[in-house]
């Protein structure tokens, strides 16, 4: 993708139409000088208004009326091709950034989860909200720049009609001008690089300062150190790019915009003493070279645009790359009844970028439809990369799921995706149930309100809720109603009851996971409450990325509960 190709398949014809009357608008603009020089006549002295053919016009005498008459004529066409131009690839610009922003959206919600764990939040949302605004505002730019090239292009020509000498001389200092002003242009160039590099690690550490509020109020050396080391530091880095480069960028914009003045005084003082030249062809020249002085500017003036465009192509072209579309056929099959879930030699590991990271390895475990099982593990033992090859969110680098007789390929994928609902550990509460609301289920949602004891805090009106400023724990029961309403046939809870106070752990554990098995849905949770491993028709116990024990005999599960319990009492 380059910044004119998106705009080219978006609209052809609009972006063709916009570039022809940019074009057409500058060499309509370039003949202004020559326009107003033909209503003047040239003699001893210099250029003296010729004031034949004066007619009225609405009580105002008009000299030169034809020459007038097109002079204005040609200011009207501007006007309308200028503006048409603009607001026409302006328009398509804007569908553009949206059609990228959306192209982003489906390509981030088709990704593999492991692939946005490893680029985070915080680069896809720079990407998204920065980068994709630079590049078509770079592409947008191509009517005035066409515009403007023609101007110079046409006005060149003037020069070359009035004294060919003028000409060659005014090209090469334009062209010694131009390459002398990219020098600057790209040092600013390497600058705008590095601040645009910083801003994923700023937006990290602003992430952090959002998320991380509570844990650096409780220390003062944490929060200054976190201020000082990571937050300003990022911040200072972009703060100080940035000032580099927009300084030397200013520098070499305001050495561009005097190129033409410097060309003018070449001319008017050293030019003239080596080659002939009338006075009427130097008023010319320096009436042509003042005209094109704002040309030369823009021209030279669009790099910097340039610049942070292809910076931030560079950067969506590279985000697009990294994005892989993962292989799994989106439609939904029609597959058998399934009873059980089963792993067969299943293997993962994390990908870092230097290096392979934590692995589970030879996973051999089944869960079955009106049963409840428990994941239990010390911290790092594989129980949340477990539970996401469970929900199908992680494909296995080895080995074999079945969810009945039906393989989890990626023709399946999609499908065994459906029968899943659950809640992790970092899950998200959006601000409404998506989907549609039939009546009955308005009745359904209350009742789970009431049960939850939400109702007092949370009302649901046309499938939005009236907020979700809760606490963690009244959240969490929030997404719990959610789960309920999608009514799937395996639930997956990643600590679900760790934010919760005695009373609902209590509820969940003895009272919301016997419904859910009573309903006959298989139920896996991956729990520390040890004390409530009574509620477990089956546990898995892992341990440095192995499943070390399956424990199924109730006697065991209810003796290793009754012994926790216990402890807890002494």
């Amino acid at each position: 993708m380059n910044m004119f190709s998106a705009l080219s398949a978006k609209a052809p014809n609009k972006v063709f139409a916009s570039i022809l009357l940019g074009t057409l608008a500058g060499i309509a603009y370039s003949l202004m000088i020559p326009i107003v020089v033909s209503s003047l006549s040239n003699d001893a002295v210099g250029f003296t208004f010729v004031n034949t053919e004066i007619r009225t016009f609405f009580t105002f005498e008009v000299a030169n009326y034809d020459i007038a008459r097109i002079f204005f004529i040609n200011c009207i066409f501007i006007l309308l091709a200028r503006t048409t131009s603009q607001i026409t690839l302006m328009r398509v610009s804007m569908d553009v950034t949206t059609d990228l922003r959306v192209k982003l959206y489906h390509r981030i919600s088709q990704s593999p989860i492991d692939k946005l764990e490893r680029l985070g939040s915080s680069r896809l949302i720079a990407t998204i909200t920065t980068d994709v605004g630079r590049i078509v505002e770079g592409a947008r730019m191509l009517p005035d720049l066409l515009m403007n090239i023609a101007t110079l292009i046409g006005m060149l020509g003037f020069l070359c009609f009035l004294n060919s000498e003028v000409f060659w001389f005014v090209l090469q200092a334009i062209l010694i001008g131009g390459i002398s002003y990219q020098i600057p242009m790209l040092l600013g160039n390497r600058y705008f690089k590095r601040s645009r590099e910083s801003v994923d690690a700023l937006q990290e550490s602003i992430r952090g300062l959002i998320y991380g509020a509570k844990e650096l109020k409780l220390n003062k050396g944490k929060r200054e150190s976190y201020f000082k080391d990571v937050l300003l530091h990022h911040e200072r880095a972009v703060l100080e790019a940035d000032k580099t480069g927009h300084t030397i960028i200013s520098a070499a914009t305001n050495y561009g915009d005097l190129i033409s003045f410097f060309v003018i005084g070449v001319v008017a003082f050293i030019f003239v003493n080596y080659q002939s030249i009338t006075s009427g062809e130097l008023i010319g020249t320096i009436m042509a070279l003042l005209y094109i002085t704002t040309p030369i500017a823009v021209v030279l003036n669009f790099a910097p645009t340039v610049i942070m465009a292809k910076i931030s192509l560079n950067k969506v072209n590279r985000l697009l790359e990294e994005l892989p579309v993962e292989a799994a056929n989106d439609e939904i099959q029609l597959i058998p009844q399934w009873q059980k879930i089963s792993f067969r030699n299943i293997s993962f590991q994390h990908q870092s970028d230097n290096s392979a990271g934590f692995e589970l390895r030879a996973i051999d475990l089944e869960i079955e439809k009106n049963n409840i099982t428990f994941i239990v593990g010390g911290n790092g033992s594989g129980k949340s990369t477990l539970s996401k090859l469970v929900t199908l969110h992680y494909t296995p680098s080895g080995g074999e799921i079945y969810f009945g007789d039906t393989k989890v390929t990626s023709e399946t994928l999609t499908t065994c995706r459906q029968s899943i609902s659950a809640i992790f550990s970092d899950y998200y509460l959006f601000d409404r149930i998506l989907g549609n609301i039939s009546v009955g289920k308005k009745d359904i949602i209350n009742k789970y309100l009431r049960e939850l004891s939400l109702d007092k805090k949370v009302t649901i009106t046309d499938g939005h809720f009236s907020s979700t400023s809760l606490s963690d724990g009244q959240r969490r029961r929030l997404a719990l109603l959610v789960a309920f309403l999608e009514d799937k046939e395996l639930y997956v809870f990643d600590e679900w009851a760790a934010d919760q106070d005695p009373m609902f752990k209590e509820t969940f554990y003895y009272h919301i996971l016997p419904d859910l098995k009573a309903k006959g849905k298989a139920v896996l949770v991956i729990s520390h409450d040890d004390r409530y491993f009574g509620a477990a028709d089956k546990i898995l116990v892992m341990e440095d990325g192995q499943l070390v024990e399956t424990i199924c005999d109730s006697t065991i599960i209810s003796q290793m509960a009754s012994n926790r319990t216990m402890q807890d009492k002494f």
